[in-house]
């Protein structure tokens, strides 16, 4: 019922719906993308969304039909932020060498922890980007720390079909956010609409899985990452919901250590993609 209310609403407002009253107001209208330049990302086409999200696009994708890889990001970082992190980009240039246009969407902010807020940016986001490239018609969803919420929301319940999910040190566990630490209650909280209170069941994104949701998973998780538990969250996920394909890939070392976003997790990630493109 979540999942159907929230797409009717979605189209909704993304066909023109804006006078709806109580829609996050960042999803009641759908500029075009500006084109800009990352000196890093030299060769790509790179463009702004709104919120500061950006879509990096391979030129190989103006004629060839690609996938999108939407990308969440960590807390407390925006996607520029990202994207201008010297160890973070030889990650996504592996990424975009691979023919995989790479969305980051603002989601709700540097704490958007993938609340309502979030989707609908990463929903608004990603019909955009599909006009500015030769879209295949499949999307990934990668979520690396906090950016597991949104990945995972996006997977069960966006207007988009999602055809596989990775986890990098990924959270999902709502509850488990809540619990881990009082610094990030208020953020949960604005994410949520909480008013302080501790996130009901329905509003986790693991806890309120669909029993019958299956679908392919990459997971990466240390068990000595000791900010985001593996056991309560990407490998719970994965007892949970893998599908045919999947992988759950134990790490070793702290909560994004050195090796978690190298062009060899890169490697793996695309690995994954082009195993689940081939099905098709």
């Amino acid at each position: 019922m979540r999942s159907r209310l929230f797409t009717l609403l979605l189209g909704l407002t993304l066909s023109g719906a804006a006078a709806m009253n109580g829609l996050p107001s960042s999803a009641l209208s759908a500029p075009a993308l500006t084109p800009t330049t990352l000196s890093a990302f030299a060769g790509q086409s790179v463009y702004l969304l709104p919120e500061d999200g950006v879509l990096l696009v391979p030129p190989g994708c103006r004629t060839q039909a690609c996938p999108l890889l939407t990308l969440s990001h960590t807390r407390g970082r925006t996607p520029l932020e990202l994207l201008n992190s010297p160890s973070f980009q030889p990650f996504v240039r592996r990424l975009l060498a691979a023919k995989l246009p790479v969305l980051l969407s603002a989601e709700g902010g540097p704490d958007g922890w993938g609340g309502p807020e979030a989707l609908w940016q990463l929903t608004r986001d990603h019909t955009l980007s599909r006009s500015v490239f030769k879209f295949s018609g499949r999307t990934y969803a990668l979520g690396v720390s906090m950016g597991g919420m949104s990945a995972l929301r996006a997977a069960v319940d966006a207007v988009f079909e999602v055809q596989g999910l990775i986890l990098i040190d990924g959270r999902v566990n709502l509850k488990d956010a809540w619990l881990s630490g009082k610094s990030r209650k208020p953020e949960l909280s604005a994410a949520y609409g909480l008013g302080g209170r501790p996130p009901a069941a329905h509003e986790d994104p693991l806890g309120s899985l669909p029993k019958s949701f299956r679908l392919p998973l990459l997971v990466f998780g240390s068990p000595q990452d000791e900010t985001v538990n593996f056991a309560r969250n990407g490998a719970a996920l994965y007892a949970k919901a893998a599908g045919s394909g999947s992988s759950l890939i134990r790490t070793a070392g702290p909560h994004l250590g050195g090796s978690h976003l190298s062009p060899q997790v890169a490697d793996q990630v695309v690995a994954f993609v082009q195993e689940l493109q081939a099905r098709k």
